[in-house]
């Protein structure tokens, strides 16, 4: 995949760092920054992942890499940074993402509301510590943002990195769903008031600087 951004011939995020929403008592925390971790089944195979989404009942995850032969009610140990432990049953396989209905005890349920609290208040300063990669401001920032129904509409890029980008638009694709920035496909991550927030499916290697 090239990684060339040619200049043109991420329910919306109520926040750029994270959305929380209460339900009951149980806080479900949607990060932009997505936790890294490593998931097992039961025939012992481990992949890379990404938890994005975590509630005390429910976690949603991405396929980092690997084969995608997950199936429903597959049963998931996953080892996740700053949670630890997670086991459950896959409930819902869409695209390379996937929703794990959790099986705990009573105290771990407890023990994981905490964490669960504790990443909502802290998810701002977890955000800007996992944005290791240096965003910069392209000379050349129009672009072309093809959505996943092929159609192709002029952006602007606003900043970009080797991981990610902002882009200046009216659109508003479904978060999670699949875009093409120039020649590179990227996850659309976050929306904010000028546009959206994307994280490219492949660290890029060769950004134009010019």
């Amino acid at each position: 995949m090239s990684a060339h951004i040619p200049a043109s011939s991420h329910a919306s995020e109520t926040s750029p760092a994270k959305t929380a929403e209460q339900s009951g008592a149980t806080v479900r925390l949607t990060l932009e920054s997505p936790l890294k971790g490593r998931f097992m089944r039961t025939d012992g195979s481990e992949y890379s992942c990404r938890l994005w989404r975590i509630s005390a009942n429910n976690a949603d995850f991405t396929i980092a890499d690997g084969e995608k032969t997950l199936q429903l009610n597959d049963h998931i140990i996953a080892y996740i940074e700053n949670l630890g432990r997670l086991e459950g049953t896959i409930i819902n396989i869409q695209r390379d993402d996937f929703s794990l209905q959790l099986q705990h005890s009573d105290h771990q349920k407890n023990k994981l509301i905490t964490k669960i609290n504790w990443l909502s208040n802290n998810a701002d300063q977890q955000q800007a510590e996992q944005r290791r990669h240096v965003r910069y401001t392209p000379a050349r920032s129009e672009a072309v943002l093809t959505l996943s129904d092929g159609t192709e509409h002029t952006c602007k890029i606003l900043d970009l990195s080797l991981s990610g980008a902002a882009v200046e638009t009216g659109l508003r694709p479904p978060l999670r769903s699949i875009v093409t920035l120039g020649n590179s496909q990227a996850k659309v991550m976050r929306h904010f008031d000028e546009g959206i927030g994307i994280e490219f499916l492949v660290l890029q290697t060769d950004l134009p600087r010019n």
